[in-house]
């Protein structure tokens, strides 16, 4: 009976001990890439705070504003820190809707810097779009207090732009009987559609695909963020049916962008 009983209670320990060390590993790798936040007490000055140099209460000293001080040295505060700045939880605090947390740089060496809180890109009033609302901040404080020049947020999310033609259908000569293909990458906000058009040498023009079975169109999102790239390809191309204009147009409820290129046919040397 004190067998089964040693053996329960390992059993138990053995079954406690896994979890809490599963637990760890979670906690642990919470942070993902964007690195753990710095949680560590401030190491305070030793000699008290004669090496503190506190910010007057000027937001021309301190262009993002100033945050409390964690060794209580500086009745006003400190000066907040802004993106990317090297940061700790003790005389180097980052400015608000920042935080400090754990990185590494390019030999594996640990670091701390200011990230923002905020990851999603907001609309300034400039009609400029900034990464996160921390950027458009410290463009804000770049212009001081003059009022002709304020800027701030105007929502969230890019601002609205026309579609921005990234890269463009190239002129192409196809060789008869071979396959072709056309590309053409928008950028833009809200985000483009891609449609293709086709004018042969006759002036008469249709929107592509059509009925015909030789030609193929594909559309996918990326390479960037808010971008569109779209391919047309022609299978077996002839020239009595393929040559002509093709036209690349990027869409949304701002306004259509286009951009052209000639199909011929390959002359033999």
């Amino acid at each position: 009976m004190n067998g089964r009983r040693r053996v329960s209670q390992s059993l138990f320990c053995f079954c406690h001990a896994f979890a809490l060390a599963v637990a760890l590993m979670v906690a642990g790798s919470a942070g993902g890439g964007r690195g753990a936040v710095i949680d560590a007490p401030p190491q305070c000055p030793d000699d008290g705070c004669a090496g503190i140099r506190c910010p007057v209460r000027d937001r021309d000293v301190c262009p993002l504003g100033l945050v409390p001080d964690a060794c209580a040295c500086c009745p006003h505060g400190l000066c907040g820190l802004g993106e990317t700045a090297a940061c700790n939880a003790a005389d180097r605090p980052c400015a608000d809707n920042l935080e400090c947390v754990k990185t590494k740089d390019i030999n594996g060496g640990v670091r701390y810097r200011c990230a923002c809180k905020e990851t999603d890109p907001v609309c300034g009033t400039d009609n400029r779009t900034y990464s996160n609302a921390c950027q458009l901040n410290e463009a804000a404080s770049e212009l001081g207090n003059n009022e002709t020049q304020l800027l701030w947020m105007q929502y969230k999310g890019p601002c609205q732009s026309a579609p921005d033609i990234r890269s463009a259908p190239k002129n192409l000569a196809g060789s008869i009987g071979h396959t072709v293909v056309f590309d053409c990458e928008v950028k833009g906000f809200p985000v483009p559609s891609i449609s293709w058009r086709f004018t042969n040498t006759d002036g008469i023009t249709k929107w592509l695909p059509g009925d015909d079975s030789l030609i193929a169109i594909q559309t996918r999102g990326g390479p960037d963020r808010f971008t569109v790239t779209s391919w047309v390809q022609i299978m077996e191309f002839k020239p009595a049916v393929h040559t002509g204009n093709y036209t690349c147009l990027g869409t949304n409820s701002v306004d259509v962008t286009t951009a052209s290129a000639v199909l011929d046919v390959r002359k033999m040397v």
